[in-house]
């Protein structure tokens, strides 16, 4: 699920850049950030950063099954993901690369919201202080590239899963 969305977001963006940056290559891919990155040189790169779980949906979900009995099931989990774009470019394109992540700020701002498989999602800009900044890029391989941090908000998975069957629910029971 976590791959097919960030694949949908990146599909997204690479046809709203390649109206001014075309490269027979694509301009845009999902892809790891951090040491040897040959093979992704002069690319805006969409990487997972990490997952925050969301609290909000509680942690218990009931609903009336057949039968007349309460069926319990687990919550929906749902996560936030931090995502990092980042404009992973040569030295000598330098310029470039900002005004490619810049293009990349104006999609994020024109599309804060897309719905993928009838569920809709929200991206922000998150920002940093320069040590947060320092600490994320210390931590996937030390070389900073320009870039910006996303969090894409509401992805959730949901198995269906019944835990727990209570009996019939037919008539109150009062105990005096």
């Amino acid at each position: 699920m976590i791959r097919k969305i960030l694949a949908y977001y990146t599909e997204k963006l690479e046809e709203f850049i390649q109206r001014d940056f075309s490269q027979p290559e694509g301009v845009v891919e999902v892809g790891f950030i951090g040491n040897g990155q040959d093979g992704k040189r002069n690319k805006l790169i969409v990487s997972l950063l990490s997952l925050e779980r969301e609290t909000s949906g509680g942690i218990t979900s009931t609903r009336r099954g057949g039968e007349g009995r309460i069926v319990q099931i687990a919550p929906v989990l749902s996560f936030n993901l931090y995502i990092i774009i980042a404009a992973i470019y040569d030295e000598k394109r330098y310029a470039e690369s900002l005004s490619v992540l810049s293009s990349a700020l104006l999609f994020i701002q024109s599309m804060p919201s897309f719905v993928h498989d009838n569920q809709t999602y929200t991206i922000e800009v998150v920002s940093l202080s320069f040590q947060e900044l320092y600490n994320i890029w210390t931590s996937i391989g030390g070389q900073y590239y320009p870039s910006v941090l996303c969090k894409l908000r509401r992805l959730t998975f949901d198995a269906d899963q019944v835990s727990k069957i209570s009996g019939e629910v037919n008539k109150p029971i009062i105990v005096m």
